[in-house]
């Protein structure tokens, strides 16, 4: 298992969408690792969210959402925002397309993540395979 918390005050430097092959690629420099750079791989992508991204994007915690019965209501609620780019109402959280979704997430067949921010973008993404690995510098 990746130790995400390496991301904790990381830049984003990069975002590379690949709409056919249904994969994304973030690049970070990693503060507390002697700015080692990596990249978050992001296969089988179901959907995806960058909101209010700009220049010195750092990430303040790294958080995989579950839908396991304590935590259910806050990733139903994540996961509607991500889909609707709203907060939900009560009524909303009864949407089908939503109920779903949640329980892929709950099978482990999706993965809902989220890049939280100290300053800049916030990323949300929810997909079938979501991996950090080191980048190579040649």
């Amino acid at each position: 298992m990746e130790d995400w918390n390496v991301l904790t005050e990381a830049t984003i430097d990069a975002i590379r969408i690949e709409p056919t092959k249904k994969e994304i690629r973030i690049d970070v420099t990693c503060r507390w690792e002697g700015e080692k750079r990596k990249q978050i791989v992001v296969r089988g992508i179901d959907d995806f969210v960058v909101n209010e991204m700009r220049l010195s994007n750092i990430i303040d915690r790294v958080t995989r959402l579950d839908a396991s019965d304590g935590l259910e209501s806050e990733t139903a609620k994540r996961l509607f925002f991500m889909m609707r780019g709203r907060a939900p109402d009560v009524s909303d959280l009864e949407w089908s397309v939503l109920s779903e979704k949640l329980d892929r997430i709950r099978t482990g067949t999706l993965t809902l993540m989220e890049l939280e921010p100290v300053y800049g973008a916030t990323v949300i993404m929810l997909a079938e395979s979501i991996q950090l690995e080191a980048i190579d510098m040649l």
